[in-house]
């Protein structure tokens, strides 16, 4: 269903209704239409809510900044990130991270190209003529260094009102122990975990291959836990990373053993004392005659 693969293509865009596949969701379940068509330019209001939202998506040097969300898109997004950042704010890093995924899944320009349309369905059109489909489940393709890396900048960050780890709520019943890059993916692209209004299934892709058929895994910078994301955050907190906690300096050792010469010092010195008690006493014993 996503026949041209190409930079500066769409996947899908813009909304074509609620999922009828999803009873329960905590946000509105609406779906993307299937357009596989050039991006948009963003201008006026989408363009400053882009600047919030999906800041790494601005093109600058007053070069034009194409999207495939429509306002509508981006203001549900932006509901999305918040939730998110609710959880993850002890890291900005992360939080970022997290949120950069799902810029790029619905508002990057080159949509196409890590994105495979498989499931839509049909949606009676406003205008007479022109049907529209509704994108209900779709593939998405990573690489894994890219997903990875995003993992670990969120690994770490914990809960403060619990003292557990914010993953362990991320992740499904996999929890924090057992919970990987993969699991952690599968469960934001599960339509049945109460946010996702669609089902994505996320495609891992070791480094340095390659899907075919012009698709090309998604491989954006990610900011490491230690990182800020940007000039006004600061990384995040030993707590909350590893990374950015200080060296621990190694006790100093035992010191090195006395000696003289090549000899034991101690041993040295109880002989030598051991010597004098005994020559003291012989010569109290030879005055004692």
């Amino acid at each position: 269903l996503t026949p041209t693969h190409r930079a500066g293509y769409c996947a899908f865009y813009g909304e074509c209704g609620r999922n009828p596949e999803v009873n329960v969701s905590l946000v509105p379940s609406n779906v993307p239409c299937l357009s596989n068509t050039p991006a948009r330019v963003a201008t006026g209001a989408l363009l400053s809510l882009l600047r919030t939202v999906c800041p790494e998506l601005v093109r600058g040097d007053n070069a034009t900044t194409r999207v495939c969300c429509s306002y509508g898109q981006l203001s549900a997004l932006r509901l999305s990130v918040a939730l998110s950042g609710t959880v993850l704010a002890r890291c900005p890093s992360c939080a970022r991270n997290f949120a950069n995924l799902y810029c790029h899944n619905i508002c990057s320009p080159d949509q196409s190209l890590f994105t495979n349309v498989t499931r839509v369905v049909n949606r009676t059109a406003a205008v007479p003529g022109l049907p529209l489909q509704a994108v209900v489940e779709y593939q998405c393709f990573y690489r894994d260094r890219y997903a990875q890396a995003a993992f670990a900048s969120c690994r770490g960050v914990r809960l403060p009102a619990t003292g557990g780890f914010a993953i362990a709520t991320m992740c499904g019943r996999y929890g924090a122990q057992l919970c990987t890059a993969q699991r952690w993916l599968d469960f934001q692209g599960d339509k049945n975990n109460g946010l996702a209004p669609l089902q994505i299934d996320f495609r891992l892709l070791p480094n340095g291959s390659q899907p075919g058929e012009g698709i090309a895994p998604l491989d954006e910078r990610v900011w490491s836990c230690d990182q800020a994301p940007s000039a006004g955050q600061e990384p995040c907190s030993c707590q909350d990373c590893a990374l950015s906690c200080p060296p621990v300096v190694p006790p100093p050792g035992p010191p090195p053993p006395f000696r003289l010469g090549q000899a034991d010092g101690v041993l040295v010195l109880c002989v030598l004392l051991f010597a004098c008690l005994a020559l003291v006493f012989l010569v109290a014993v030879l005055c004692g005659r």
